[in-house]
């Protein structure tokens, strides 16, 4: 994932928690925001609780491994806040997962690749 497109600020993080949407599947949290810009950028929450530091690191590579393929509209600020049966969950399940938050958001551009499950 490129540097332009991670969120880093704590600023942009707590806004984004008290102004943006949400929607909530069984593995992921998903809080949108628009950001007026013609980048989308992404942020990603995995607490301690979810395990330690390898467990919560694997998680966040893996969600950018499944966002840098996504057909993600451009111009938003989403945050994907991993849960605790992400720990055990597949990469597929996890992609179902993100297709599936991202669907009902309606951040998926409609191409071709949005299908591939």
């Amino acid at each position: 994932m490129r540097r332009d497109q991670r969120l880093r600020s704590s600023r942009r993080f707590s806004q984004i928690r008290t102004e943006g949407r949400v929607w909530v599947n069984n593995l992921l949290v998903l809080r949108t925001l628009p950001n007026n810009e013609a980048e989308t950028r992404f942020g990603f929450i995995a607490t301690r609780r979810i395990g330690n530091a390898v467990v919560r690191n694997r998680l966040r590579r893996r969600l950018k491994e499944i966002l840098r393929l996504a057909p993600v509209k451009a111009g938003w600020d989403l945050v994907f806040i991993v849960r605790k049966n992400s720990v055990d969950a597949s990469f597929q399940n996890l992609k179902r997962a993100v297709h599936n938050l991202l669907r009902r958001s309606n951040l998926l551009e409609s191409s071709p690749r949005s299908s591939e499950h």
